[in-house]
């Protein structure tokens, strides 16, 4: 009897300092892949900002000093945001990307912009909590201000 006594807290102990260690190993893991989230988040919206960014510093004729840079800078960012993908970007969005890079970075074509826009699909989908369907045709005109043709 005197060892059931004592038993009982010992087990208490344990099985208070095992639900411990569960709840602050599960605190830290559920950290981990918010800041993982957010980190690929960031990376998709930089991608997607330095291409547009791109297509309209393109379209521009005036070859100025700040017009260089600016298309220096989207570059550069264009550059990291890809390296980022690479590293947090999920199997789907990286091997979309890069099969939409194989032909360059421009949106100068009515293929290319279908191309970005699938690219931007994989992106969305690759976000949690999962945010819904958007049709190509509406994620195309809220990119280009075109319907698909």
């Amino acid at each position: 009897m005197g060892s059931v006594v004592v038993t009982v807290p010992i087990l208490s102990a344990i099985v208070a300092a095992i639900v411990s260690l569960s709840i602050v190993f599960l605190g830290r893991r559920s950290e981990t892949i918010k800041q993982l989230q957010s980190l690929r988040i960031a990376a998709y919206v930089d991608f997607i900002r330095s291409v547009s960014g791109l297509a309209v510093v393109g379209r521009e004729p005036v070859q100025s000093k700040e017009h260089l840079l600016k298309e220096s800078e989207l570059r550069m960012l264009l550059a990291d945001a890809k390296s980022r993908i690479a590293i947090y970007g999920s199997q789907i969005v990286a091997s979309s990307l890069a099969e939409f890079l194989r032909d360059g970075n421009v949106l100068n074509s009515p293929e290319r912009a279908r191309a970005f826009t699938a690219v931007c699909q994989k992106m969305r989908g690759d976000t949690r909590p999962k945010l819904g369907h958007i049709t190509d045709k509406d994620m195309h005109y809220l990119l280009f201000e075109l319907d698909i043709s």
